[in-house]
C-alpha cells in the first residue's frame, strides 16, 4: 500500500532564492516521517513524497499537488499526510470542499498532524467549527501576509532598493551592493547611442534600421545570452531584430536616467495573478538611485521622438484578413499600417533589416489582397459545394447498386458455409465407403475451386461496397453547408476567411500560398472534381 506526503513551501521565504530546498521543507519531511514512524499501522507502507516549492497556497494551481490529485482519482493512494491545513490549502472553502466531498468520494484518509485532524475520525460527520474556523484564520492570514509583503516591497522601493528578478537592458546587479544597480559595459553604450540618435533628430524606424546594420544584439538575444535558463522571451523568433517595439521601449524607460521607477502595475487580488497598469501620477518614482545613461534633460527630449508615433487604433479591429498574413520568408505576421492613406501591410524584419531575404521595401495594398484573396476563397466555396452536389447525386443514383452489393456479399458468405458443410459431408461417405475415392477426389476438387472462386470475389465485392459509403463524407458535407451560408452573405467577413484559411504565405511580387483548413482526403476530392 502507498501513503502520499505532501509538502509545500510559501513563496514568501526569504531563503527560496538562495538554496535548491529550504530548511522549511526539510523540517515539514522530518515532522511527517517522525508521524509515520511512530504509528504501527503505518508499517510496510511505500511513502511517496509531493513537493511544491515556492507555491502559493491560495489556489490548486501547484504542479506536485495537481500530480498528487490525479494519482488519487486513479485510486494509487488512500493516504495523504500534510504538517497542517495551510500547508495544504489556506482557502477553507476549497479545503472544506476537499475534506467532505472529493477525499470521501476518492476513498481517501487525509491527516493533518499539527492540527490533530484524522478524516478517519470524522466518518458521516463534519470536522466540526474548530477546523472551520482554522480554514478562516488561513484564509485570512493569506490575506494579510499578502498586505504585509506589498508594504515591505513598498519600504524598499521608496529607499531607492531595486527589487526586480532581473536587471532591465543597460544594467546589471551590483555585485557589491545588493538591491543596487551599475551600467552593463555591454549593452549600456547601445542604450546610450539610441537616445544619441533620437536627440539627432532621427525617428524611432531610422534608428532601428542604423541598429541592423551595425549589428548590436537586441534585447531578447541578450537576455537569453546573460540568463539562459530563464524562460522569458521564449517565444521570441531566432529572426529577431531591432524594431519600433523594442526601440521604443528603451526611449520609453525613465530608469535610463538614474531614477527608480516602480508600482507601475497593480495585482488585481490574492486570487487573481494578473495585473492592470496603474496611471503615472501614481508610480513610485526615486530619483538618482543607480548611475545615469542619459540626463534628465536628454530623456525629456527623446520623448518628442516616441510622441511622433501615433497609437494604433485597435477599435477597427476586425478587419478582413486580421491574423491571416505571414510573411512566406520569415513566417512573422505582416504588420497592418492603417494610418497611411492607402492600408497596406509590410514584413517588420524587411522594414527595419536590409540583408534579408524578406521582402524589402515591398508594401501589399490592402485592397489588392482582399480582392485576390476573396476571389480565391469564392471559388473554393463554389467548389465545396458542386462537389458536395455531385457526391450526393451520384450516391442517390448508387442505392439499388449498394443493395445488390450488400446482398451479394450475403449471397457468397451462405455459399462459402454450405461449401465448408459439403466438403466435410463427402469426406464423411468416402469413409463410411458409401463412394469410391476417385469419385471423393473428383467432389473434393469441384468444392474447391467453387469455394476458391467465391473467395476471391469477396473482397472485390467489399471495396465496392466501401467506396459507395464513401461517397456521404461527412466532412465535405459540413464543410458545403457552411459554404452555402457564407455564399448568400452580403460580403465576407474575417471570421468567415478563419473559418476555411490556416494562414496565408505572402511572397515577393504579391506571390500568395493560401493554406486551406481543409483534411488532406478532402483536398484530394476537391483536386479531381477542379481538374
Amino acid at each position: 500500500m502507498t501513503l502520499y506526503m505532501y509538502i509545500r513551501l510559501s513563496d514568501a521565504d526569504k531563503d527560496l532564492k538562495f538554496k535548491t530546498e529550504s530548511e522549511s521543507i526539510a523540517n515539514q519531511r522530518a515532522l511527517l516521517h517522525r508521524f509515520v514512524d511512530s504509528h504501527n499501522e503505518f508499517a510496510g507502507y511505500e511513502i511517496t513524497e509531493f513537493i511544491d516549492d515556492g507555491y502559493s497556497g491560495t489556489n490548486a494551481a501547484r504542479p506536485s499537488f495537481e500530480r498528487m490529485i490525479e494519482s488519487l482519482k486513479n485510486g494509487d493512494a488512500q493516504i495523504v499526510i500534510c504538517k497542517d491545513f495551510s500547508r495544504f490549502f489556506r482557502d477553507y472553502v476549497e479545503i472544506g470542499d476537499y475534506l467532505e466531498r472529493i477525499f470521501p468520494f476518492f476513498g481517501v484518509r487525509f491527516i493533518s498532524v499539527n492540527d490533530g485532524y484524522d478524516s478517519d475520525e470524522y466518518k458521516g460527520t463534519t470536522a466540526g467549527m474548530e477546523v472551520v474556523m482554522k480554514y478562516i484564520v488561513y484564509s485570512y492570514y493569506s490575506r494579510d501576509l499578502s498586505q504585509k509583503v506589498k508594504t515591505v516591497i513598498k519600504s524598499k522601493v521608496s529607499h531607492g532598493e531595486y527589487i526586480g528578478s532581473f536587471p532591465p537592458y543597460g544594467y546589471k546587479k551590483d555585485p557589491d551592493k545588493k538591491h543596487h544597480l551599475i551600467p552593463d559595459p555591454e549593452a549600456a553604450p547601445v542604450v546610450r547611442h539610441i537616445f544619441d540618435m533620437a536627440l539627432a533628430g532621427k525617428t524611432i524606424s531610422q534608428i532601428a534600421i542604423t541598429l541592423n546594420e551595425e549589428h548590436p544584439e537586441t534585447p531578447s538575444a541578450y537576455f537569453h545570452r546573460a540568463f539562459p535558463g530563464c524562460g522569458r522571451f521564449k517565444m521570441t523568433s531566432a529572426e529577431n531584430c531591432w524594431n519600433n517595439m523594442n526601440v521604443g521601449e528603451i526611449l520609453k524607460r525613465r530608469i535610463y536616467t538614474g531614477a527608480l521607477v516602480s508600482q507601475t502595475k497593480v495585482w488585481k487580488g490574492l486570487d487573481n495573478p494578473h495585473t492592470v497598469k496603474k496611471d503615472e501620477a501614481d508610480w513610485i518614482i526615486i530619483p538618482h538611485c543607480q548611475d545615469a545613461i542619459v540626463s534628465d534633460d536628454e530623456f525629456e527630449q527623446a520623448q518628442s521622438v516616441v510622441r511622433k508615433v501615433s497609437k494604433y487604433d485597435r477599435s477597427a479591429s476586425d478587419y478582413l484578413l486580421r491574423s491571416l498574413l505571414h510573411c512566406g520568408v520569415c513566417g512573422r505576421t505582416l504588420s497592418r499600417n492603417s494610418r497611411a492613406k492607402t492600408i497596406y501591410y509590410m514584413c517588420d524584419k524587411s522594414k527595419h533589416k536590409s540583408d534579408t531575404q524578406c521582402p524589402v521595401g515591398e508594401k501589399f495594398i490592402e485592397k489588392e489582397l482582399e480582392r485576390v484573396i476573396s476571389a480565391d476563397l469564392i471559388e473554393k466555396l463554389n467548389l465545396l459545394v458542386d462537389s458536395e452536389r455531385r457526391m450526393r447525386e451520384t450516391a442517390e443514383k448508387l442505392k439499388g447498386s449498394e443493395e445488390n452489393l450488400s446482398q451479394s456479399l450475403s449471397r457468397i458468405e451462405r455459399g462459402l458455409k454450405q461449401n465448408a458443410v459439403a466438403r466435410v459431408s463427402a469426406y464423411e461417405r468416402y469413409s463410411d465407403g458409401q463412394t469410391t475415392r476417385d469419385m471423393f477426389l473428383i467432389e473434393r476438387d469441384k468444392l474447391a475451386a467453387e469455394a476458391q472462386q467465391l473467395t476471391d470475389e469477396k473482397p472485390k465485392l467489399e471495396q465496392e461496397l466501401m467506396s459507395l459509403s464513401q461517397t456521404q463524407d461527412s466532412e465535405l458535407t459540413a464543410m458545403a453547408d457552411t459554404a452555402r451560408t457564407y455564399l448568400k452573405a452580403e460580403a465576407l467577413t474575417n471570421q468567415m476567411m478563419l473559418c476555411f484559411i490556416d494562414r496565408i504565405d505572402v511572397y515577393s511580387g504579391m506571390r500568395l500560398h493560401i493554406h486551406y483548413r481543409f483534411s488532406d482526403e478532402l483536398a484530394k476530392v476537391l483536386e479531381i472534381v477542379e481538374s
